[in-house]
């Protein structure tokens, strides 16, 4: 079969991508740079005025002030501007209606908040698939070197269908005064595409088992998308054996039983132009090679004199790397760009995070009692815990009983379909406060200096459990059980059915069974925690996918095994066991447990070297 170019490739690809969309010209045709003058340049600070004339109530002529490009990006930014999409097409596909659904179609504008939350609303269609958008962030760019400045935004999503998420780059311009969306990069599953400099310089990385590509563009003073030039890797292995002249070089100059020389070098393929229907590629393609070489079965000498009498049988030219970038750079001046702006520059883009008050989709909200924290329990909500203490059980248990909870979830009936806080319970020792059926929840303590306090006073029930609940987030908060330590049978905080939960600088005490319970759970972080002095151990987890446990210290605990995997894997990363009081892991037959520049003392290091799954399941690096 004949080789199909990558570009080719990358062309069907995108017709049926996830995540698509069709981009068009913001602005005019061409673009104003400058090739010579990278000195960094604000936006004029003279004052401008609308031309439509004004009074003043006694017969003077004004003028109306017009916003600067900075003054809008700053009010969208706060939430007091919109931004417009008039004239770029941006959609996802839909793959279970078959159709492409556009991102931004509302005429009348997005204020930053809708803006997040249309994003959300798309990418969250399917209801087994959960997505959401994590963070946002800004910054300055200058398209075109031109001194005017444009705005870039970035979203972040967590979740969807790999699992991985993936991030979104905006270019927003002021033209005419409206804001309006000029292009879009979109990365995820293998495909890694982001604004890379201040001028506005577009990286669409692309890769494949063990090729991959590039296509590098970038925007110009009028908002526009330029192509300057693509690369590909591809393997001597994609030839070897067809009819195409490099294949049939390969096949006459390499034995079949040499075929892992392959190994040593990729071929790069480098174009100057946009790829185009039915292109002659030997006219379109500059060919180049990259070399890894062990030092033992091949020199850099050798690989290149191989390449080039297989290049040279086939009739095509082979270039070093040097003299494709002699190329690449007189390309770059040829289009009238300075070198400076197409230079990939990630480790200076000065992403600002802003703030997840400022962007969140849903309901923000603060809170100061049980009451209130109770009432703001629901789908999308950002809820900051003024300092104090939370008690569930006293909220529980007011004169008449049990009957401030709105619903119940009576255990008989296997479930409800109610979603928000349920109780539960048996006695008077057992009633406990689930949230039920939510998604992205986010608690934070307002002061984290002075953490809020979340506590019940029932021995045999959870402080707080989540059942069928994805994207839920805690942070700096502190859990535990109100009342004497000993003979405790309720975890502190429990998890059923769960997909995306974070634990960040939280504190989990005893005398809870447990400071963690995972049933059937999956992408779960604990991250810079303090779990103790719980009364039977640490961690349970049953039937789990993978868990993250970062930076957290797990100190006197007691009795029992201290942490239970059923099946799954659990990742320790820079984390610290001290004074624990029993056996450290139970690891069932398809569990892994990986620790990684962790700290012990003497007990808890001894005993995972006595377990039977030491150096089999249980690996420490």
């Amino acid at each position: 079969m004949k080789k199909q170019s990558i570009f080719k490739k990358l062309a069907l690809f995108a017709s049926v991508a996830l995540l698509s969309f069709s981009l068009a010209a913001c602005g005019g045709e061409g673009a104003k740079t400058s090739a010579d003058d990278d000195e960094e340049r604000t936006e004029s600070s003279v004052e401008k005025t609308s031309a439509e004339p004004s009074t003043d109530g006694e017969g003077e002529i004004q003028t109306k002030p017009v916003k600067t490009s900075k003054e809008l990006y700053e009010g969208f930014l706060k939430g007091e501007e919109k931004v417009y999409c008039d004239n770029v097409n941006i959609t996802y596909y839909d793959w279970d209606n078959d159709k492409d659904i556009p991102y931004f179609d509302n005429k009348d504008g997005y204020t930053l908040r809708d803006f997040v939350r249309r994003i959300q609303d798309v990418e969250d269609r399917d209801t087994d698939i959960a997505t959401r958008v994590v963070s946002a962030s800004w910054m300055d760019l200058d398209c075109g070197n031109d001194g005017e400045p444009e705005l870039g935004l970035q979203v972040v999503t967590e979740g969807d269908l790999w699992g991985e998420g993936g991030s979104s780059d905006y270019v927003i311009k002021n033209i005419d005064g409206k804001l309006q969306i000029c292009h879009r990069t979109e990365s995820g599953y293998r495909s890694y595409n982001s604004i890379v400099n201040q001028y506005g310089f577009i990286d669409d990385s692309y890769y494949w088992g063990m090729g991959w590509s590039a296509s590098y563009g970038i925007i110009n003073a009028e908002g526009k998308y330029q192509y300057v030039y693509g690369i590909m890797s591809d393997s001597a292995y994609d030839w070897y054996g067809t009819d195409e002249p490099l294949g049939k070089a390969f096949s006459e100059l390499v034995e079949e039983d040499d075929e892992f020389l392959f190994d040593y070098f990729e071929i790069l393929q480098y174009r100057f132009e946009p790829w185009q229907e039915n292109e002659d590629e030997s006219k379109v393609l500059t060919y180049s090679y990259e070399t890894y070489c062990d030092g033992d079965s091949l020199t850099e000498d050798a690989i290149k004199e191989l390449l080039e009498k297989v290049f040279a049988q086939a009739n095509i030219k082979l270039y070093t790397e040097a003299e494709v970038q002699t190329m690449i750079d007189a390309h770059v001046e040829k289009l009238g760009i300075s070198r400076a702006m197409t230079l990939p520059a990630y480790t200076g883009v000065d992403w600002k995070s802003i703030d997840q008050r400022d962007f969140w989709p849903g309901d923000v909200i603060t809170v100061k009692n049980t009451d209130e924290l109770v009432n703001a329990f629901k789908s999308g909500s950002l809820i900051y815990l003024e300092p104090g203490t939370y008690n569930l059980t006293k909220w529980l248990r007011d004169e008449n009983g049990f009957s401030k909870m709105p619903k119940y979830l009576y255990e008989d009936e296997g479930g409800t379909n109610s979603e928000g806080l349920l109780y539960t319970g048996w006695d008077e020792d057992t009633w406990e406060v689930m949230a039920y059926h939510l998604r992205n929840v986010v608690l934070n303590s307002a002061d984290p200096e002075n953490p809020a306090r979340i506590v019940c006073e029932c021995p045999g029930s959870r402080v707080l459990a989540f059942e069928d609940c994805d994207f839920i987030d805690i942070n700096n908060v502190v859990f535990g059980h109100e009342i004497e330590p000993g003979y405790c049978s309720g975890d502190v905080l429990a998890f059923r059915l769960g997909n995306y939960v974070t634990l960040t600088g939280c504190d989990l005490y005893g005398c809870g069974a447990h400071a963690i319970e995972l049933w059937e759970c999956s992408d779960v972080t604990l991250d810079s925690c303090v779990i103790h002095d719980c009364t039977y151990g640490c961690m349970v987890m049953y039937d789990n996918g993978y868990t993250y446990v970062k930076n957290t210290r797990f100190e006197n605990c007691k009795e029992f095994t201290m942490f239970t995997l059923t099946s799954g894997s659990v990742y320790f990363d820079g984390c610290s066991f001290r004074n624990l009081q029993g056996d450290m892991f139970y690891v069932g037959e398809d569990a892994y447990v990986t620790f990684s520049d962790c700290q012990f003392d003497k007990n808890a290091l001894e005993s995972l070297q006595r377990n039977a799954a030491y150096d089999k399941q249980i690996f420490i690096y």
